[in-house]
C-alpha cells in the first residue's frame, strides 16, 4: 500500500493536470486549422489598390450635352452608303422636320435629385427642410420608392446654382436630366 500524500503532492498534482490541459488546448486551436485548411496561406502580402477619389463630378468643359429627343420621334442611326439598304419600292413619305423652338418651361431638362427613398416618411422630412429654405422640392414614384426632386431648369448653370445652395444648406443633391 502507497503512503498517504500530502496535501501539497495533491495541489502539486492539480496544477500539471491544469498546466497539461491548457497546453493542450492551445495546441489543438494553433494547429488544428492549419491541418484542417485547404488552401495554403497567400505567399505574400495583399495589396489593395483603389482608383482615386473623382475630384469634380461636373463634365468637362469641352463636352456637349443633348437633350433627350422628344417622346413621340423616331431617332435612327446614321448609314453610310455603303451599307445602306436598298430603298424600298413603297416606301412611306419622310415626317416633315422639327422646328426648333425657344425652350420654354414646359421643355425643361434639368432638375437637382436630392434623394430616393424607400420609406415615404423621409422623403416627406427632406421634403420639409427644403421647403424651409424657400424652394419647392417634388416627389415622384417610381418603382416602389420616392423620388425627391428640386426645380425644373433649361439650362445646367442655373440647376448648378441650385445644386450648390443646396449644398451650403447641408443638403446633397445632384444635377440630372429629365
Amino acid at each position: 500500500m502507497p503512503p498517504p500524500l500530502v496535501d501539497d503532492d495533491h495541489k502539486r498534482r492539480a496544477r500539471r493536470r491544469l498546466i497539461g490541459a491548457v497546453a493542450l488546448t492551445i495546441a489543438a486551436v494553433v494547429i488544428l486549422p492549419l491541418v484542417l485548411e485547404d488552401e495554403p496561406p497567400p505567399a505574400g502580402p495583399l495589396e489593395v489598390r483603389m482608383p482615386p477619389p473623382a475630384i469634380d463630378q461636373q463634365p468637362p468643359q469641352n463636352t456637349v450635352e443633348y437633350a433627350p429627343p422628344p417622346a413621340n420621334s423616331v431617332v435612327e442611326p446614321p448609314q453610310s452608303a455603303a451599307t445602306a439598304p436598298a430603298p424600298a419600292v413603297a416606301a412611306r413619305p419622310a415626317p416633315p422636320p422639327a422646328k426648333l423652338a425657344a425652350p420654354t418651361q414646359a421643355s425643361a431638362v434639368y432638375a437637382v435629385q436630392v434623394g430616393v427613398f424607400a420609406d415615404k416618411v423621409n422623403a416627406e422630412r427632406l421634403q420639409s427642410r427644403i421647403a424651409a429654405l424657400g424652394l419647392k422640392p417634388h416627389a415622384d414614384e417610381v418603382d416602389g420608392s420616392t423620388r425627391v426632386r428640386v426645380g425644373s431648369f433649361t439650362n445646367r448653370a442655373e440647376a448648378d446654382a441650385l445644386s450648390a445652395r443646396l449644398a451650403a444648406a447641408g443638403i446633397t443633391g445632384q444635377v440630372v436630366e429629365k
